[in-house]
């Protein structure tokens, strides 16, 4: 299960995952830092961007700040 590091910019024009050189992302979100609104469009756009559905996604660090630690759960074959 690999665990990102992922810096999340709120109040964005719009949303984009945008890779960088040393292997984490920048995210960029429309939502504000506001009640965990930024944090619910960031599981929805990574949940999109890597096509699991979102409860594949866990933010495991950094809740409250721009730098989080995401974990990212493969989807299981049935």
């Amino acid at each position: 299960m690999p665990i990102l590091t992922v810096k999340v910019i709120a109040r964005a024009s719009q949303c984009a995952v945008v890779p960088q050189a040393d292997g984490s992302f920048k995210i960029k979100l429309t939502q504000p830092a506001i009640e965990g609104r930024a944090n619910e469009q960031l599981i929805a756009l990574l949940a999109e961007h890597f096509h699991l559905s979102k409860s594949h996604i866990h933010i495991v660090g950094g809740a409250h700040t721009s730098i989080k630690r995401v974990q990212i759960d493969s989807e299981s074959g049935s």
